[in-house]
């Protein structure tokens, strides 16, 4: 019998490379999407913060950055308070670009959605919800009897 852990990567897996197929047919990424995605939720955070809400590692996300911003769709900025803060925010064609992949994303989850019945989905919704809170709390399963 499979783990638990092994069938989420796998869903995970599948998941991820059907969106990053359906973004690349327009010239997107998933990793592109998620930069944009969390820029616009939160204007004029600087490139530590977004390093840091991504979990990803300065030079990491600065390859993103210096990508993203030669193809025109987000702005860095030093803070003026503070010279040595970089802000990120989007461009008018960043939001464009944004909008155009979380289309791709609601429409893939719509799929998903219809693949598993509203119930289940709503289930899943709930059980991924709690492990994931569970998980963040650094909880062990006797924590939440």
């Amino acid at each position: 019998m499979e783990t638990i852990g092994r069938q989420l990567y796998l869903a995970y897996r599948r998941n991820h490379d059907r969106i990053d197929e359906a973004m690349g047919a327009v010239g997107g990424s998933l990793p592109q999407w998620i930069v944009l995605k969390t820029v616009g939720d939160m204007p004029d955070m600087s490139q530590r913060e977004l390093a840091d809400a991504l979990s990803l590692a300065g030079s990491t996300l600065t390859h993103h950055l210096d990508r993203m911003e030669a193809d025109g769709y987000l702005a860095r900025t030093r803070d003026a308070q503070d010279r040595r803060v970089v802000r990120v925010s989007l461009t008018a064609a960043g939001k464009h670009r944004r909008a155009e992949l979380d289309a791709i994303v609601q429409a893939h989850d719509r799929r998903v959605q219809q693949l598993l019945g509203e119930r289940d989905a709503k289930q899943l919704r709930r059980l991924l919800a709690r492990l994931r809170q569970q998980l963040d709390d650094g909880g062990s399963a006797d924590d939440h009897h």
